[in-house]
């Protein structure tokens, strides 16, 4: 794997101007999609109530959408990027990883929906098996790499963790306790600073 950069783009093509029309429909339905998902939940929700309320067809979901789960993808992508903005900001892995949780619990108000946020984030959890990994673009996990390498030439990186592991183990983690509990972010802000700083050679809090 080489160096991670932040150079984040998020990997759609931009659409010309002759293709506004399709990106126009793209917002519509990503918006539908979501209003959907929050009024009957993930699983339950519908591709045909989607197009419908949208105004377009299902082909022209699955046009722009190749799955429901390809909608969760984008909203969590425009999530991990104003996170990732605010870890880049840091000038020390502690800060770095605080920044993280203050990013999270920040990630939950924004999506307005304490259920749509865990089902957002079990996707990088419990990516499906169909799901390349290519396709699963984190500007978290790219910038949350180069805090780690930076810790680690400090030696603020726990000994005997790469800063590629670290990240890994810390994303999944941090996810798989929000996905499990049922209190908001912000209620665990201690506990989610306590887990993130295991990752810290000094775990003073």
């Amino acid at each position: 794997m080489g160096h991670p950069s932040r150079s984040m783009e998020y990997p759609i093509t931009r659409l010309t101007r002759r293709e506004r029309k399709r990106d126009l429909t793209h917002a519509r339905l990503y918006e539908a999609a979501l209003y959907e998902f929050r009024r009957t939940g993930f699983d339950r929700s519908s591709v045909s109530r989607i197009a419908r309320k949208a105004g377009v067809s299902r082909a022209s979901f699955y046009f722009h959408f190749p799955t429901k789960e390809h909608v969760l993808i984008e909203l969590q992508w425009g999530v991990e990027q104003r996170i990732a903005e605010r870890i880049a900001g840091c000038a020390s892995l502690r800060d770095a990883l605080y920044e993280l949780v203050e990013g999270l619990i920040e990630a939950q108000a924004t999506v307005a929906d304490a259920d749509l946020h865990r089902d957002m984030l079990k996707i990088y959890v419990r990516r499906p098996e169909w799901l390349p990994l290519e396709e699963l673009s984190s500007p978290v996990t790219t910038e949350l790499e180069l805090q780690f390498a930076a810790g680690a030439a400090k030696g603020d990186l726990r000994a005997g963790l790469a800063p590629e592991q670290a990240t890994h183990l810390c994303l999944s983690s941090v996810f798989g306790f929000l996905i499990g509990t049922a209190e908001p972010p912000a209620s665990r802000r201690a506990d989610l600073r306590a887990l993130v700083s295991l990752y810290l050679e000094d775990d003073e809090t």
